[in-house]
């Protein structure tokens, strides 16, 4: 008896492998199709479902932030406090570490080929090289407090004790510079009397506005900028430490911190981390120690042109003048109300020139000192400049004003590196300039202006074709 053919043969796993003909291989191959959108399927349906419910935790996070501002802000600002001194430790370590670096170099060429422990000798000169560059932080912090802060204090108690006399040669020199066409009115405001009633008018809108009107209140405002001195004192004290700490072991925090990036993400996402970290370094060292060296030497300029100009006030000028150029963009002119006003009030053609040296200063600083220095350490243009100025010194102030062009430059590089990966992805151009002409996209291919344009002429065309 013939044995009946098998309809349904097993075949030899290798036979599909190889491309021969399987009618089980298409089977298989339309159950696989089948299986992968299932999977495809499932996960888009976990994607969404993670995403709302993010979404929803996000939601219910600011409400309860906007709920409980109050104890929030106090909580951050209670956290804030307590990390200070290590704030300013970080600060000091970062902008005194190029020196370090430069003396550590110097001593291990002396030290360390003739030790017999090596690694030992290393750290004691990092050790000590640390200690140095906080030194001649301390020192320079100290010569400007012994020597500018004392005469800052005597041109302030100069200009208070003689107003009255300063504001009578402005009121001569305005009735001189108008030809006494108001002689009259001039003679009645110079009157001593008047200008004593307008001084206590002016001390009683400050003391309202300081709300010292009560001799408790005073006690109390002044206590409490004592006790924030004290503190900011202790911080200081504890943030040199903290300073040094970091400088001595700035390695190990490096190699841990590479550890943690490695071993918690994939490696594709672990080298972005890397090279966002390292821009960031790069923007905010490049941006604020440059900064800080502009300000310097537009402070020094500022004081030797006042000395050769016979300027009063030299110093309490310069420091004003130095410090607001920190500020980017509004920093000059922030610095210059002041300036020029006490100019003026001592000798009003002097604070004229002195105001025509102040424009010229920062067109040399903003065209000629500060590329030079800073180079195009951000990478934005000047509305995100102006953008993050604002709204840095909206939310935080003098620090805000300084911090926010470098965040908001960490932020601007961030984004554009998601809009290029994202770009990339769907096989659009990088380049910026690229879309600047561009109309639509159709089936991944950018359709410019002048093609549209083209296309509708073409249309245009043909339909007149047609209608003759």
């Amino acid at each position: 008896m013939e044995a009946p053919e098998n309809t349904n043969p097993i075949k030899n796993p290798m036979e599909n492998q190889i491309g021969g003909p399987s009618l089980e291989g298409t089977g298989n191959s339309s159950e696989n199709k089948t299986g992968t959108k299932t999977i495809d399927l499932m996960k888009s349906y976990r994607a969404k479902v993670f995403a709302t419910f993010l979404a929803a935790a996000l939601i219910i996070i600011f409400y309860f932030c906007v709920k409980r501002y109050d104890g929030l802000r106090d909580g951050w600002n209670g956290l804030i406090s307590i990390l200070t001194p290590f704030f300013i430790g970080a600060v000091m370590a970062f902008i005194m570490d190029p020196l370090m670096t430069l003396i550590e170099k110097r001593l291990n060429r002396v030290f360390v080929p003739k030790s017999k422990k090596p690694a030992k000798t290393k750290h004691k000169v990092r050790l000590f090289s640390a200690t140095i560059a906080i030194l001649v932080l301390i020192g320079i912090i100290t010569v400007f407090l012994v020597f500018v802060i004392p005469q800052i204090v005597s041109t302030l108690t100069y200009i208070y004790n003689h107003l009255e006399e300063q504001l009578i040669g402005v009121i001569d020199w305005a009735n001189k510079l108008t030809s006494k066409r108001f002689d009259s009115v001039m003679q009645e405001a110079r009157k001593p009397e008047n200008i004593s009633n307008f001084l206590t008018k002016v001390e009683g809108y400050i003391q309202d506005y300081l709300d010292w009107n009560k001799q408790s209140q005073m006690v109390k405002d002044l206590t409490s900028i004592g006790m924030s001195v004290g503190k900011a004192f202790v911080a200081f004290l504890v943030g040199i430490v903290a300073a040094i700490y970091m400088m001595t072991d700035k390695e190990k925090a490096k190699s841990q911190t590479k550890q943690i990036i490695f071993g918690l993400f994939p490696a594709k996402a672990a080298n972005v981390i890397m090279e966002v970290l390292r821009k960031t370094l790069s923007i905010f060292y490049g941006f604020i120690v440059g900064k800080i060296i502009d300000s310097a030497i537009i402070g020094v300029i500022c004081y030797i042109c006042m000395l050769i100009f016979r300027m009063p006030y030299p110093v309490l000028v310069s420091v004003i003048v130095g410090v607001t150029n920190v500020i980017p963009v509004f920093g000059p002119y922030i610095g210059a109300v002041p300036t020029v006003t006490i100019i003026f009030f001592t000798n009003p053609m002097k604070g004229i020139y002195f105001l025509i040296f102040i424009i010229v200063l920062q067109q040399v600083d903003g065209n000629i000192i500060g590329p030079k220095i800073l180079g195009d350490s951000t990478g934005i243009s000047a509305f995100w400049v102006l953008f993050s100025i604002v709204v840095g010194g909206g939310l935080f102030g003098f620090v805000g004003m300084l911090l926010g062009v470098p965040i908001m430059a960490l932020i601007y590089y961030i984004c554009s590196r998601l809009v290029h990966h994202f770009a990339k992805k769907r096989g659009l151009p990088e380049a910026t300039r690229t879309y600047e002409n561009v109309n639509h996209v159709e089936g991944g291919r950018l359709v410019m202006n002048a093609e549209m344009a083209a296309g509708k002429a073409k249309d245009a065309g043909q339909a007149a074709g047609e209608d003759k």
